[in-house]
């Protein structure tokens, strides 16, 4: 379950690249499908349990949630789609750092995995050249995606356990497209019904689908095995962006990546 949500978020680009929505927008219809697909859905979950400390989650999923998408579909607009999902790959390495702070759980190795980590990212960017157009705004839009989407691992789990899993997306996606209103409600008129069913049809499949699924699987299997499944995200995004829309890795590139996916994979192997 969490493997094949994870190997679905890989696809984004296919649906939001076509359209040349601003993410704002693409961020909102996102949000307001969501919800409505997986509202029906609530029905199957046992009945919630409701308490100050549910309130906070909810709370605290919608912000992080909502900046996490908002900066990751910016990022792919300004960069390549490898730039901008190895560094939202960076997550990993941040739940791991702020781990022992948050949940007393101590990962061996997280700092020096966070250093070899920007090392990969140095060879992705490549700064002794002169960087390409948008390269290092969607690097840093897909780093805060990285610590927004953080946040959200502390968070969607101890939520979902109280609320159930589509009643979290339902909620936290609802009253994210509320605020994010003011992004899409006023160009709607503009946006083509071609540019709203891809947009929408992502939101339904590989958005509020994806995420029930991949809910359930994290209750399951934990965080820290999950951490490890979700690196089929970045392999099927960053070959989706070759075959795609010809984006091939340079050799240096290449390999920055795969020390951003190694540096990731240890942290999830060893945090317990």
């Amino acid at each position: 379950m969490v493997t094949c949500a994870a190997a679905s978020w890989g696809t984004w680009s296919l649906f939001l690249r076509p359209t040349g929505l601003p993410a704002g927008m693409t961020t909102w219809i996102m949000f307001a499908v969501m919800a409505l697909t997986a509202l029906p859905l609530t029905r199957r979950d046992r009945a919630p349990t409701w308490d100050r400390t549910a309130v906070l989650l909810l709370l605290a999923n919608t912000a992080c949630d909502a900046l996490n998408v908002l900066t990751f579909f910016a990022a792919m607009r300004y960069t390549t789609i490898a730039i901008a999902v190895l560094t939202h790959y960076l997550a990993p390495i941040i739940v791991a750092l702020f781990a022992e702070r948050i949940e007393g759980t101590r990962t061996p190795g997280a700092r020096p995995a966070a250093l070899v980590a920007l090392a990969g990212l140095a060879l992705i960017l490549e700064p002794w050249h002169a960087p390409a157009q948008g390269a290092v705004t969607g690097a840093l839009l897909g780093a805060a995606s990285a610590f927004c989407y953080a946040g959200n691992v502390f968070v969607v789990r101890r939520l979902a356990a109280r609320v159930g899993s589509a009643r979290q997306v339902a909620y936290h996606s609802a009253i994210a497209a509320i605020l994010l209103a003011p992004l899409g409600v006023s160009g709607l008129a503009t946006v083509s019904p071609r540019a709203l069913a891809l947009v929408a049809s992502g939101a339904v499949t590989i958005g509020a689908i994806s995420g029930i699924v991949f809910v359930e699987g994290l209750q399951r299997i934990g965080a820290a095995r999950s951490a490890i499944l979700t690196f089929a995200e970045p392999l099927v995004a960053v070959t989706v962006g070759a075959l795609a829309w010809g984006e091939p890795l340079h050799p240096l590139a290449a390999a920055g990546g795969a020390l951003v996916l190694a540096a990731g994979i240890h942290v999830a192997r060893q945090a317990r």
